[in-house]
Protein backbone atom coordinates (compact mmCIF):
# COMPACT_ATOMS: atom_id res chain seq x y z
CA UNK A 1 0.00 0.00 0.00
CA UNK A 2 1.13 3.44 -0.19
CA UNK A 3 2.08 5.60 2.41
CA UNK A 4 -0.84 8.04 2.35
CA UNK A 5 -3.36 4.99 2.23
CA UNK A 6 -1.13 3.05 5.67
CA UNK A 7 -1.43 5.90 7.62
CA UNK A 8 -5.16 6.37 6.87
CA UNK A 9 -5.23 2.73 7.82
CA UNK A 10 -2.86 2.90 11.16
CA UNK A 11 -5.09 6.28 12.16
CA UNK A 12 -8.11 4.23 11.94
CA UNK A 13 -6.80 1.22 13.60
CA UNK A 14 -5.00 3.60 16.81
CA UNK A 15 -8.90 4.38 17.41
CA UNK A 16 -9.93 0.52 18.67
CA UNK A 17 -6.13 -1.05 19.34
CA UNK A 18 -4.68 1.57 22.20
CA UNK A 19 -0.92 0.93 22.26
CA UNK A 20 0.81 -0.05 25.45
CA UNK A 21 2.97 2.45 27.71
CA UNK A 22 6.17 0.29 26.97
CA UNK A 23 4.53 0.52 22.72
CA UNK A 24 4.07 4.11 23.23
CA UNK A 25 7.76 4.78 24.30
CA UNK A 26 9.51 3.13 21.17
CA UNK A 27 7.33 4.46 19.24
CA UNK A 28 8.23 8.22 20.56
CA UNK A 29 11.86 6.98 20.58
CA UNK A 30 12.00 5.67 17.08
CA UNK A 31 9.95 9.33 15.64
CA UNK A 32 12.35 11.37 17.41
CA UNK A 33 15.46 9.37 16.02
CA UNK A 34 13.78 9.82 12.28
CA UNK A 35 13.25 13.25 12.58
CA UNK A 36 16.91 13.76 13.54
CA UNK A 37 17.82 11.64 10.91
CA UNK A 38 15.80 13.28 8.00
CA UNK A 39 16.86 16.95 9.42
CA UNK A 40 21.03 15.13 8.90
CA UNK A 41 21.61 15.81 12.65
CA UNK A 42 21.87 11.85 12.51
CA UNK A 43 23.88 10.40 9.81
CA UNK A 44 23.31 6.54 8.50
CA UNK A 45 26.03 4.74 8.93
CA UNK A 46 27.33 1.14 7.65
CA UNK A 47 26.05 -1.88 9.62
CA UNK A 48 28.13 -2.63 12.66
CA UNK A 49 28.33 -6.27 11.94
CA UNK A 50 28.91 -7.08 7.74
CA UNK A 51 29.35 -3.26 6.93
CA UNK A 52 26.18 -3.37 4.63
CA UNK A 53 25.28 0.24 3.53
CA UNK A 54 21.78 -0.83 3.86
CA UNK A 55 21.22 -0.84 7.41
CA UNK A 56 18.73 0.00 9.78
CA UNK A 57 18.63 1.87 13.61
CA UNK A 58 19.31 -0.05 16.67
CA UNK A 59 17.81 1.62 20.12
CA UNK A 60 19.67 -0.86 22.68
CA UNK A 61 17.69 1.48 25.35
CA UNK A 62 14.37 3.30 24.31
CA UNK A 63 15.45 6.09 27.04
CA UNK A 64 18.43 6.89 24.57
CA UNK A 65 16.87 7.89 21.46
CA UNK A 66 19.73 9.43 19.55
CA UNK A 67 22.03 6.61 20.54
CA UNK A 68 21.44 4.10 18.13
CA UNK A 69 23.67 1.15 16.49
CA UNK A 70 23.47 0.74 13.25
CA UNK A 71 22.86 -2.82 11.66
CA UNK A 72 21.53 -4.48 8.09
CA UNK A 73 17.84 -6.03 8.37
CA UNK A 74 18.96 -9.35 8.49
CA UNK A 75 21.30 -8.53 11.05
CA UNK A 76 19.05 -6.73 13.20
CA UNK A 77 16.36 -9.48 13.21
CA UNK A 78 19.88 -11.98 14.24
CA UNK A 79 19.99 -9.58 17.23
CA UNK A 80 16.39 -9.86 18.40
CA UNK A 81 15.45 -13.06 17.42
CA UNK A 82 18.45 -15.37 16.69
CA UNK A 83 17.13 -16.31 13.37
Amino acid sequence: TCRDCHAAYMREYRRTHKMTEEQRKKDSCRSYAGVYLRRGKLVREDCVKCGSEDSQMHHEDYDKPLDVTWMCRPGHLEHHHGV
